[in-house]
């Protein structure tokens, strides 16, 4: 008896088949359930025991893949609602602008969360709003600050325009429009503007002038030549800075104009020229002859480099 039994326990399931109107063996296609609910009827009991078995642990996998993700997005949702909120706003750097002119610009305030925080459009509007910044940089510090680092942007000169003076970095950025010439401010002569907007490069009637303007800007700073009094652009192939208010450094072309201004600041340097004298320094053909002439009288001209005077890469300053 225990052996019908077992025999019947392992007898292959069978199944009626309407159109043969025979008793046929359930296919293991059919005992694993695949042929939809009606298929899973033919599977034996163990089948669908395990069957039972890895439902239950695809739906507690989804289960904890879905208490997981809900605590992911709570925790975020506290970290910015109640966490992280701004408590001070700090200014770093140098700038003719009082730190809350500087904070209210950016727009950032305390109380909003640190990380909605727009640190970007902050430092651009912070650039925009106040010329005189020439660059700006907001970060944030855990766990509830704000740092705005600024740079004061340093004045080239300025330009008469339209009865004002537009007052310009060295890269032609509109700092100011003043109505009359700002003290201690290098006047720059021979540019022709078409438009000069505060906080934004001023546009040049002549187009070729913005990059000569560039470059000897770029070549005062970088020489760190001080008391620079007058630029002027008027000819081209006769550049001339005035330095002091007392010597017109003659530069001639465009070309080279960084090492012109080496060449002038080792002649300064070295003290070849006094400092109550007054006069031309002709540095137009200082790339080709190594040599620069001043001419305190205006009309004769004597040697004012030397050996060392000569080499200004070893003697400029900048």
């Amino acid at each position: 008896m225990d052996r019908n039994r077992k025999n019947r326990k392992d007898a292959i399931p069978r199944v009626y088949d309407k159109k043969s109107g025979e008793y046929r063996p359930v296919s293991e296609w059919e005992e694993q359930g695949a042929g939809g609910r009606g298929g899973a009827k033919y599977a034996s009991p163990k089948r669908r025991a395990d069957n039972r078995k890895r439902r239950r642990r695809r739906f507690l996998l989804l289960f904890y893949i879905f208490l997981f993700l809900t605590v992911i997005v709570g925790a975020v949702v506290v970290s910015l609602t109640v966490l992280f909120k701004i408590e001070t706003i700090e200014v770093a750097g140098t700038s003719r602008y009082p730190a809350q002119a500087i904070v209210q610009a950016g727009g950032i305030q305390k109380g909003e969360n640190l990380f909605l925080a727009h640190t970007r459009s902050a430092a651009a509007a912070i650039q925009q709003k106040l010329p005189y910044i020439g660059k700006a940089k907001v970060s944030r510090r855990l766990p509830a600050k704000i740092v705005i680092e600024v740079t004061e942007e340093a004045v080239s000169g300025a330009i008469e325009y339209k009865g004002k003076y537009a007052v310009v970095s060295a890269n032609g950025k509109v700092l100011e429009l003043a109505q009359k010439m700002p003290e201690s401010c290098t006047a720059i002569k021979g540019l022709s503007l078409s438009k000069a907007e505060v906080g934004k490069a001023v546009v040049y009637a002549d187009a070729s002038q913005k990059e000569t303007f560039q470059s000897l800007s770029a070549a005062i700073s970088g020489n760190k030549f001080e008391k620079i009094t007058e630029m002027d652009f008027s000819n081209p192939y006769k550049i001339q800075v005035v330095y002091d208010g007392r010597i017109i450094m003659n530069l001639g072309l465009s070309s080279d104009l960084d090492y012109k201004l080496r060449f002038a600041k080792s002649i300064f340097d070295a003290g070849k020229i006094k400092d109550n004298e007054r006069g031309t320094l002709n540095l137009s053909v200082a790339v080709e002859d190594n040599n620069a002439f001043f001419d305190p009288s205006y009309s004769a001209s004597s040697p004012a480099s030397s050996s060392t005077a000569s080499q200004p890469s070893q003697n400029s300053s900048g």
